[in-house]
């Protein structure tokens, strides 16, 4: 037969499924601070080396300006081209172009081609200098728009010189940005690690109280129901045989384990309504009237109130309102027919029946186990959904002989073992 199987590596991460869980969680963290971190820092740095490299190209103008560049505007036009040659090599500018108060080019110099017919020359309108920091490829570039005055201080016209950065000085700010980005990555990296442990020591104490709360929903299932089980029974035993057989059943088919959990939840509360029912009338040792029985279904209602007043209870709801449902539609208490049924009711209406059969009542004996299994058969389809049933049937000899004489001692140690397998996880 199927032994019940430890589940918990699928309902709660074990140790190392604990480290996958919470590296899941805070590579994407990580990601993101690094994402973010890493655009500030760049954005930070790449102004910071923009106003070094106007600086650089400060130097450029000036020596520009001491070399009477600005008396450009009082010479003809065909000498400009030859002053611009012969101011060219005196500048750090590797390029120098000229243009007159509205933008027309007169004359342009330059040391080394650098595509300089795309380089923009957009004159500010407030006509002050303007510098702007421009990158091709691994060479940088500054390119300073200066304008030109006559001595009057009307301007007469502007000078676009392009200063380009030291390789060397272009290589160490290159390595200066690279190394920061590095070192912040560095640093959220650390952090990270840092956190990480105290992140597992928390997640392994809420796993801690997650299994004490399990445990104590499992063991109070199983308590609650022995009291059910004792109003209208000489003993508990039949929730206990009940719950053992719907798992291994559903084990057999397999379900998957949080609807096993659901199936358990509802095994221990099926006849929970049962509270509500008189004595004189679930007592009764004889058949049940018509008035009486229709009391008795009432059982079904009661049991749907009283789990709807404890969440976590809710999972129930399935099997409290529909193990007395028949396959054919002709049972209780909403005649529901076939798969409108919820598989878990349908799976705990076969082993209820079968340990109702099995089992001594007030008002019935206890019949062989041939005779069970045969009545059974025989509700294939009308009270029973035949593929469940066919599953079940293989199962119940084996099942029988382990539980139907097992004292109630021997049935609680085993509903404690399926509890801790399905109610708490691994340590």
């Amino acid at each position: 037969m199927p032994t019940f199987r430890y589940l918990d590596d699928l309902l709660y991460p074990r140790q190392l499924a604990l480290h996958r869980a919470l590296l899941r969680r805070l590579l994407p963290v990580w990601l993101l601070l690094s994402l973010v971190a890493g655009l500030v820092v760049w954005q930070l740095e790449s102004a910071q080396i923009d106003h070094l490299v106007l600086n650089l190209s400060a130097d450029a103008v000036q020596q520009f300006r001491q070399s009477n560049g600005s008396d450009f505007w009082r010479l003809p036009a065909a000498q400009q081209q030859a002053r611009l040659d012969q101011l060219l090599p005196r500048t750090a500018f590797v390029g120098m172009r000229l243009f007159d108060v509205r933008g027309q080019a007169l004359a342009e110099c330059w040391r080394e081609p650098i595509g300089h017919a795309s380089l923009p020359a957009a004159f500010p309108d407030d006509g002050q200098s303007r510098q702007q920091a421009l990158r091709q490829g691994d060479r940088i570039y500054v390119q300073s728009l200066v304008p030109l005055h006559d001595a009057r201080g009307q301007r007469q016209g502007w000078l676009q010189g392009i200063y380009r950065v030291p390789p060397q000085t272009a290589q160490a700010i290159a390595h200066r940005l690279r190394d920061t980005l590095i070192g912040v990555l560095l640093v959220i990296a650390i952090s990270t690690l840092a956190i990480y442990p105290v992140i597992l020591s928390l997640n392994r104490d809420a796993l801690r109280l997650s299994q004490h709360l399990l445990s104590s929903n499992g063991e109070l299932l199983r308590v609650l129901g022995s009291a059910i089980a004792q109003r209208d029974a000489d003993t508990d035993s039949h929730n206990y045989r009940v719950t053992l057989y719907a798992v291994a059943l559903a084990e057999a088919l397999p379900l998957p384990p949080r609807e096993i959990i659901t199936l358990m939840t509802g095994a221990f509360l099926h006849d929970v309504g049962k509270i509500g029912i008189p004595d004189h009338i679930l007592l009764k040792p004889g058949k049940l009237d018509a008035e009486e029985f229709s009391q008795m279904q009432q059982h079904v209602a009661i049991g749907l109130q009283i789990i709807s007043e404890v969440d976590w209870l809710a999972q129930a709801r399935d099997v409290v309102a529909g193990h007395h449902e028949r396959y054919d539609g002709s049972g209780y208490p909403q005649g529901l027919r076939g798969e409108a049924i919820p598989l878990t009711a349908r799976l705990f209406a076969i082993v209820d029946v079968f340990d109702a059969l099995s089992v001594h009542r007030p008002y019935k004996a206890a019949l062989p186990l041939p005779q069970v299994l045969a009545m059974m058969q025989a509700e294939r389809g009308s009270h029973f959904d035949p593929q469940l049933l066919d599953v079940f049937l293989a199962l119940a000899p084996a099942l029988h002989a382990r539980y139907h004489q097992a004292d109630t001692a021997t049935l609680k140690r085993h509903i404690s073992n399926v509890i801790q397998q399905y109610f708490r996880p691994h340590r």
